[in-house]
């Protein structure tokens, strides 16, 4: 009977610090698990000198991120077209001291007017240099935009 009273007091002196040394591990955790919000980026603008025959034109736009790109497709409707990408703006790994470093920005967008795989023309923008932010984590162009097609395309 005396091994029985003692084990019962060895669970309830554990049972105790496990509870808090789960809790203190769930609160350490919790950090890691939060992310760095989505940025948008917001691009509209016409193309210029589409010909008739290039009613199923469309505008690849890609964001040319420091990790990788990201690429979306709209199609053009009476010469103009509008599109939102979206980001991710986590730059590095979480880390303890820092938290999540969210400051990831694409460094370039490219816009390119298609008619399948015949590229009308095409626009380079610096991210830096054209893009201003909207509000938290959205980014407009700064001026308007023409993409000018060429007659032969391509």
């Amino acid at each position: 009977m005396g091994n029985v009273v003692s084990s019962e007091r060895e669970v309830s002196v554990r049972f105790p610090r496990l509870v808090a040394l789960n809790l203190v591990l769930l609160a350490l955790s919790s950090p890691m698990l939060a992310q760095c919000p989505i940025g948008t980026v917001k691009v509209w603008g016409r193309v210029d000198n589409l010909q008739a025959d290039s009613a199923s034109s469309e505008v690849l736009v890609t964001l040319e991120m420091p990790k990788g790109g990201r690429s979306k497709t709209t199609s053009v409707s009476n010469g103009e077209f509008s599109v939102e990408i979206q980001f991710g703006t986590q730059s590095s790994p979480y880390f303890p001291l820092w938290g999540h470093r969210c400051n990831n920005v694409p460094k370039s967008v490219e816009l390119k007017a298609m008619v399948g795989n015949r590229i009308l023309g095409q626009v380079r923008l610096s991210f830096k240099d054209d893009f201003e932010p909207e509000s938290s984590n959205i980014y407009r162009l700064k001026h308007e935009l023409a993409i000018k097609a060429s007659k032969e395309g391509g």
